[in-house]
């Protein structure tokens, strides 16, 4: 069967810009700042001090074969150069940048932290990336990502699960809670943000209503056992530092 369409060129423009258009599919591309010093090449976290530190954008996802067919594909404008404003480089030298179309394209960030990328955010609207824990500070780096429309987040466990949702949970995100995946790839199951706050509450309510419908104890039982009679000089005593405290105050 043949695979070649000869005629391909001679076809009208409109439609062959519609094919193009085909050709272009959702993707996960995974993206990594690798931070480097210059002199030494270490990584950042193990070189000495007071060097300047770098960063370089690497990918090893391929670049998309629409844009390595022809120049009529590539100037389409399917594809746009992002994510730049992550590379530090030398002065004189040229960053880097992956070829994205950010309406449909998963920018995967794999374990590294958001603020490495919080300058090239503003054109994001689909990323994933993975975290056993989180803190305060990361809230404000993810709504950055001010045109977020979904996000993709591996928690790894209940553990991991419960600390994102105590630490985002509190503050309004830019992103909808119902867009927000939570992956817990360790017992391989996802819910959404919006699910999971659900799910807490309906546990809360739960524990409310157990706890109201629990039987009154009556004062002399709650201190049962106790001897009052050997308990009232120490009452006495804290109750005289209590007032000579106030007094010289």
């Amino acid at each position: 069967m043949a695979t070649t369409f000869h005629l391909f060129p001679f076809l009208p423009w409109e439609l062959r810009a519609r094919i193009w258009e085909l050709t272009v599919e959702p993707r996960t591309v995974d993206v990594h700042a690798k931070r480097y010093y210059l002199e030494t090449k270490e990584n950042i976290e193990t070189a000495p001090s007071g060097q300047q530190a770098y960063a370089r954008l690497v990918s090893t996802t391929p670049v998309p074969a629409t844009l390595q067919t022809c120049r009529e594909s590539r100037n389409l404008g399917l594809y746009q150069k992002g994510l730049s404003e992550v590379e530090v480089v030398p002065e004189g030298g040229e960053s880097r940048y992956i070829w994205l179309n950010f309406d449909i394209d998963m920018i995967d960030y794999g374990r590294d932290d958001l603020f490495n990328y919080r300058r090239a955010a503003q054109p994001v609207k689909r990323l994933k990336y993975s975290s056993r824990k989180f803190h305060d500070r990361d809230v404000p780096v993810f709504n950055l990502f001010e045109n977020l429309t979904e996000a993709h987040i591996d928690c790894f466990d209940e553990d991991g699960l419960g600390e994102w949702y105590h630490t985002f949970a509190p503050y309004v995100l830019k992103c909808d809670f119902r867009n927000i995946h939570l992956i817990q790839s360790e017992n391989n199951s996802t819910i959404t943000a919006q699910e999971l706050e659900e799910e807490i509450q309906r546990r809360e309510q739960a524990d409310f209503e157990e706890f109201a419908n629990l039987d009154p104890v009556p004062v002399s039982e709650m201190f049962a056992g106790l001897d009052i009679d050997s308990l009232m000089p120490t009452l006495l005593h804290v109750t005289d530092i209590v007032r000579n405290t106030e007094g010289n105050n």
